[in-house]
Order: structure tokens, then sequence, then C-alpha cells
């Protein structure tokens, strides 16, 4: 389940981005991208649309994060921005005269901001793909902090295999 390589950490970070991409960025209004496949679900008339899509991508952001192991912190802060976005497009459809709910949905990017979140953590994590316990026995750990001390913008460090 968790990403083993270097280039798997890298796929990740870009299938985060094209959900990023997808829920938020397709439409645009002049030089910025508000619209997304999130927001204009939401004022589709079949109830349960907009939120199913929102779940669905939320899961698909939460799953990548845990996969490249992110911070426990980090992920409670995705869980609310996305708890937030999923209960925004659970109201669509309640009240269907009423469109505060489509409003908010179509501009309230929880997606994006979620993904941004995650993304930054893979930014800020140097991931070596070794075991943790044979860079503990061999000493390799203290040069791997070294690394991560000599990196600019680095601050954690994850062993990719167990």
């Amino acid at each position: 389940m968790f990403v083993r390589s270097a280039y798997e950490v890298q796929k990740t970070y870009d299938s985060i981005g094209t959900i990023k991409r997808l829920s938020d960025r397709i439409v645009g209004i002049g030089p910025i991208n508000i619209i997304g496949l999130d927001g204009l679900l939401s004022w589709v008339p079949v109830p349960g649309v907009a939120a199913g899509y929102s779940i669905i991508a939320s899961l698909f952001i939460l799953i990548n994060a845990v996969r490249v192991r992110i911070s426990p912190i980090t992920f409670v802060q995705t869980l609310i921005v996305l708890s937030i976005d999923a209960g925004i497009s659970g109201f669509d459809g309640i009240i269907p005269l009423l469109p505060v709910s489509g409003l908010a949905d179509t501009l309230f990017q929880g997606h994006l901001y979620a993904a941004h979140i995650v993304q930054k953590e893979i930014e800020k994590t140097l991931y070596i793909e070794e075991s943790g316990r044979e860079a503990y026995a061999s000493g390799r750990h203290k040069d791997h902090l070294a690394t991560l001390k000599s990196t600019r913008g680095k601050k954690r460090l994850v062993y990719l295999l167990p």
C-alpha cells in the first residue's frame, strides 16, 4: 500500500495534482481558473451527484496522502478541509430552489486546498529508498539527517522500505 520508491512518490504527487486540477481548475474566468468538475456537478439537478464526486475525489486524496506517509497533523488538516468540502456538496439538492449551496460548492475549492496541503508535505519530505532499520544499524541514518539539514526546504525524513 505504501509507496516504495521515489518514482512512486512522484507519480502520487502528480496524480494528486490531476485531481486538484480536475476538481477545481477546469473553467477559467479571466486570468484565473476557479471552477472545476466539483463546482459544475453542483448544478446538476440530480441529488447526490456532486456529493458522490466530492467523496470519491476526497478519498483519492486521503488514500494517496497515507501512501506517501504524510504527518498526522497534515492528515488532520487535509481531512478537515475535505470534510468541509463534502459537507458543502452534501447540501446540494436538499433545497433545490435555494442556489446557495450550489454557489458555495462552486466557489469553495476544497480539493484544491487539500491537494495543495498534501503536495507541500511531499515537497518538504526527504524520501530515502532504504529501510529505517538498516539505516540505523549501518550508521547511514546520521548521513541522511545531514542530507536533510543541508537540503533546502526539506523538513522530514521518511524511509520507504520496511
